[in-house]
């Protein structure tokens, strides 16, 4: 009897527990819901129009959220322009004649109450006046530490992440600002200006005669590109498939271009190095930063310090370098070259080339000749050797005397004439073949 009177207690007893947990669930649950209630009633009046708002728990921190939504009428003329931070912008081109832009803004913080003020310090303004239609992200304070990390052994998170998608025809002019975050788009034929500042620029196809780009601390890479200036400081390179005619200064970065139908001005400071795949003429300028040109079809003009540079095969080619090593794969033009310091070496001259110049200090220079190029030629050398193959012939017109350590050397190469080559080589040595 006993043990039976125990038996049923112990169910008495869970059932009332039961109870009480199913009746403080329920409490939870409606208390929950009342305070959805009541801040979306808050976020009715005090924010502006266009957004809606929400409240999240994520697994760690407290999050809340609103979204923002406008669209305008465009015109063929009108320019599109976007200002952002912190977050991204994705750019969509459709074809209808209007510009529509949704932003999905999100706040982080360890501290509840300092999750709201951080959404409600942020506001999109958008408006259209003349023939610009702006959408600018505006944060009025930014007080404290933002990010997250630790302190003292205890994680800390001031966040916000406001993101674009703009839906825009793809003929309007567009000018993108984005400031930690990425700019992502497609193909775009009208006027573009981006600049990017911890964060990567992505694009498909820019149709336009007319596009800027300037990345800070980012990724850029270009599918394809009509004509365009483009300036890459730091991050993680510059990477263009196609360019008609194209404007680089790049620094602390590696740049990429796989093929330039047109002309090519480049400027590198630093960085792990440039590589373009062809180009048709080229004005480069390059200091401590390493050179690997394929193809140049027509002629180019290049300045070096520091490093190496490799040219497959090039035209007519003007090269003033210092402390560089040069390997030239074949020559097809005018060759003219101002180096001091480490070597020069040139596997084929042909008989395309005419004239022939190196001016070296301290540099070893070697030269192979087309078997059908014929030259005449003059070698002057102080301190410096000259070697010559069997289709070279020469004589010493000045400084044989066996103690003299500066000589003159004319001679034919092939059957002489064609084409004039002069090298003088101070502390080096040279060679023809």
């Amino acid at each position: 009897m006993k043990n039976l009177t125990g038996v049923l207690a112990a169910l008495l007893l869970a059932s009332g527990i039961a109870d009480a947990q199913s009746i403080n669930i329920e409490s939870a649950i409606n208390t929950e819901v009342a305070v959805n209630v009541s801040q979306k009633t808050d976020i009715d009046v005090d924010t502006p129009v266009g957004f809606t708002q929400n409240l999240s728990q994520g697994d760690d921190d407290p999050m809340r959220s609103k979204t923002f939504t406008k669209t305008f009428a465009a015109d063929n003329s009108d320019k599109i322009v976007l200002s952002n931070q912190y977050g991204s912008i994705q750019v969509k081109t459709w074809d209808r004649k209007e510009v529509k832009v949704d932003v999905d803004i999100k706040a982080y913080s360890n501290n509840e109450a300092d999750v709201q003020a951080l959404l409600d310090n942020i506001e999109i303004e958008a408006g259209k006046s003349g023939d610009q239609i702006v959408f600018k992200t505006k944060m009025e304070q930014r007080n404290g530490n933002w990010g997250n990390g630790s302190r003292n052994g205890r994680r800390w998170r001031r966040e916000v992440k406001i993101n674009y998608v703009v839906y825009m025809p793809a003929a309007n002019a567009l000018t993108m600002s984005q400031n930690y975050g990425d700019i992502n788009m497609g193909d775009l034929g009208g006027a573009l200006y981006v600049k990017v500042q911890y964060g990567n620029f992505t694009a498909q196809n820019l149709n336009n005669s007319n596009n800027y780009i300037s990345v800070q601390y980012g990724k850029t890479n270009v599918q394809s590109v009509n004509k365009a200036i483009v300036k890459q400081q730091y991050g993680s390179g510059l990477t263009i498939g196609t360019a008609n005619t194209i404007d680089i200064d790049a620094q602390y970065t590696a740049v990429n271009v796989t093929n330039i139908k047109g002309n090519a001005v480049i400027k590198q400071q630093y960085g792990s190095g440039l590589t373009v795949g062809s180009v048709e003429n080229l004005d480069l300028d390059v200091q401590y930063a390493n050179v690997n040109l394929n193809t140049i079809k027509g002629n180019a003009k290049i300045r070096q310090q520091y490093n190496n540079i490799s040219i497959s095969s090039v035209g007519s080619l003007d090269l003033n370098a210092q402390y560089t090593s040069a390997s030239i794969g074949t020559l097809r033009g005018d060759g003219k070259f101002d180096m001091q310091y480490n070597k020069l070496s040139i596997d084929e001259v042909t008989n395309s080339c005419k004239s022939l110049t190196v001016d070296g200090g301290y540099l070893g220079i070697s030269v192979n000749f087309n078997n059908s190029f014929n030259a005449d030629f003059d070698v002057h050398t102080s301190y410096a050797s000259f070697n010559y193959g069997d289709r070279v012939s020469a004589r010493i017109t000045d400084g044989g005397d066996r103690g003299s350590t500066t000589k003159n050397y004319t001679g034919k190469i092939g059957n002489g004439g064609g084409a004039r080559v002069k090298v003088k080589s101070d502390y080096g040595s040279v060679s023809f073949k």
